[in-house]
């Protein structure tokens, strides 16, 4: 007379080792995609912040009847133009060049696509 020998129920470990390689292919597939869409919202944010110092530089000079070429900080911008001083989600806490009025401000990463168009080219 034989004796059955019941089976546990688990997985083996070749069962294990597939889920996990099949898991990894499809974290290697969806990771680079993913840092491209990270890099393109700071990219995003850092022209939306220029933009708005643009904008408070712009409602300085004609709230202070600046001329072209007067020079302007951040703090003539905050509290009064601008909530609170942005800073760029790619630069690492570094604050922005404000410029003279009727110069565009900068990004302190110099990154190509982190800038602002202000003649609206």
């Amino acid at each position: 007379m034989r004796k059955s020998v019941a089976r546990s129920g688990g997985f083996t470990l070749v069962e294990i080792m597939v889920v996990v390689f099949i898991i990894a292919i499809l974290v290697s597939l969806a990771l680079p995609s993913w840092m491209n869409a990270r890099a393109r919202a700071q990219t995003r944010i850092c022209v939306a912040n220029l933009r708005q110092i643009h904008q408070a530089k712009e409602m300085y000079a004609l709230a202070t009847r600046a001329q072209t070429g007067a020079s302007v900080s951040m703090s003539d911008l905050v509290p009064d133009y601008l909530q609170a001083e942005p800073f760029c989600p790619a630069g690492g806490g570094a604050s922005y060049t404000v410029n003279a009025i009727g110069t565009p401000p900068a990004c302190p990463t110099g990154l190509p696509n982190h800038t602002f168009s202000w003649t609206g080219d």
